[in-house]
């Protein structure tokens, strides 16, 4: 980002910003110490940079054609008094489904529906906006909320938390299995946005949830910038099942970060999809935190155009005895771009730990370029750590073997494609969902 940009960024927009984001948590009533942590993340984010490509995590991704001064954080608009008042191409995504589901709708920077299920509430599971569980929850959310995510990891995530409003908070008690999934709908409501939610979901001891973000927008030609952040907790012998679903409009600018703790025993299975916006920055950590963790991690990006994907993971083995399985597919068209960073990391002190990563590409063009940036890091020496790359073109024997048997060539393109990302379509929890992906593959190919 210029200096000029960032130089009047500072004195005006985001000064504004960050004055004005106070004010409105104090009048909502935010409680003492969330009003501390907004106003520190605000000195944070006045007092640092934004990152520069002179930095390896920003290298290949720049987000300074992005500008901010423009974008609109506080937008606001009428509650939804239940399901039927959300937009029609939202109630689209949950055709079928809303009878079966605890569902948090976000517009923009405010959660419009909080509407848990019956059945949840029976087994105490709390399921509610970030916004109320503060002030109802406060205790709760007050030894969890920015725990993980590092108030000074650079200026994006300082200012994520000072603007911060919305997200999600899920608590499920000990020993309970939600009998029912929750679902985010995130969207932004047109171009000129700006959404910072935060999340947190905590699953303690021997307990299970599933629950997905799924985040769409209206599209638009100005640019719009979504800045997430997600803290996960999974108890000893809990178990979590967790979906993020990108698909945003390709005017919107993606920053996010997903942090998870996992205790002894724990089992996390987390499904990253990116296939909207047009540029997207993703830092995501699994900090497996106690003997016999396992986490599994499985995604893909589908890019075309000149959209441009970055994802970055850290499996962190703190502790011996634990398993991660990661699998990033990415498939690039068109002159798209994908970046994949990841690092397997393991402390001294964790032996038999047995971790991999991989993370295979499929280009559908000869102007696609997919960057494979794997990396080991090992501190203990009775360990399994496996990584490796593929990148590749589409067969073209397999295409001429499906022609061959009366298929034409997009629709033999399609099938190839969908069968690379099979696997991760298979893990998601929904059927609606597979199928809106499926369909998002079809309209990429043509």
């Amino acid at each position: 980002m210029s200096t000029t940009q960032t130089d009047s960024i500072a004195s005006t927009a985001l000064a504004g910003w960050l004055a004005t984001a106070e004010t409105r948590a104090a009048k909502a009533n935010e409680p003492a110490w969330a009003l501390a942590k907004r106003q520190h993340a605000a000195q944070v984010a006045a007092s640092m940079h934004f990152p520069s490509r002179d930095e390896e995590l920003w290298r290949r991704t720049d987000f300074s054609s992005l500008v901010i001064d423009g974008l609109d954080p506080f937008a606001t608009g009428a509650k939804a008094r239940n399901i039927d008042d959300l937009p029609a191409f939202v109630l689209e995504r949950i055709a079928g489904e809303a009878a079966n589901l605890a569902i948090l709708a976000q517009r923009d920077n405010e959660m419009v529906l909080e509407q848990t299920h019956p059945t949840l509430t029976k087994q105490g599971v709390i399921v509610c906006s970030m916004d109320r569980a503060l002030r109802e929850h406060g205790d709760r959310v007050q030894k969890l909320l920015g725990t993980l995510i590092a108030t000074d990891y650079d200026r994006w995530t300082a200012i994520g938390e000072a603007l911060h409003s919305g997200g999600m908070f899920v608590h499920v008690p000990k020993g309970v299995h939600a009998e029912i999934p929750v679902r985010l709908m995130q969207w932004l409501s047109g171009e000129g946005k700006l959404a910072a939610p935060r999340s947190v979901i905590a699953v303690e001891e021997g307990a299970s949830i599933t629950v997905l973000e799924e985040m769409i927008s209206e599209g638009g030609e100005s640019p719009s910038l979504f800045l997430g952040g997600t803290e996960l907790f999974i108890g000893a012998g809990a178990k979590l099942t967790f979906a993020s679903l990108q698909d945003w409009g390709r005017n919107v600018f993606h920053y996010s970060n997903g942090r998870v703790q996992m205790a002894q025993d724990s089992e996390l299975q987390w499904i990253q999809v990116m296939v909207g916006g047009r540029m997207t920055k993703q830092n995501i950590w699994f900090n497996l935190d106690g003997q016999g963790g396992r986490a599994f991690v499985h995604g893909f990006m589908f890019g075309d155009h000149r959209q441009h994907f970055h994802l970055h993971t850290l499996q962190r083995h703190l502790k011996p005895n634990c398993t991660s399985d990661l699998l990033i597919k990415g498939c690039l068209k068109d002159r798209a771009r994908s970046i994949y960073q990841g690092l397997i990391q393991v402390a001294e002190g964790a032996q038999r730990t047995d971790a991999y990563q991989a993370n295979r590409n499929l280009l559908l063009s000869d102007q696609a370029r997919a960057d494979s940036i794997p990396g080991l890091e090992i501190l203990a020496n009775d360990v399994r750590c496996t990584h490796g790359a593929t990148l590749g073109h589409v067969d073209e024997e397999m295409l001429y073997y499906l022609q061959c048997r009366g298929l034409p060539e997009k629709e033999a393109q399609r099938l190839v494609v969908e069968a690379f990302f099979e696997p991760v379509l298979d893990r998601i929890p929904l059927e609606s969902v597979r199928e809106q992906l499926r369909g998002e593959i079809a309209a990429k190919i043509g």
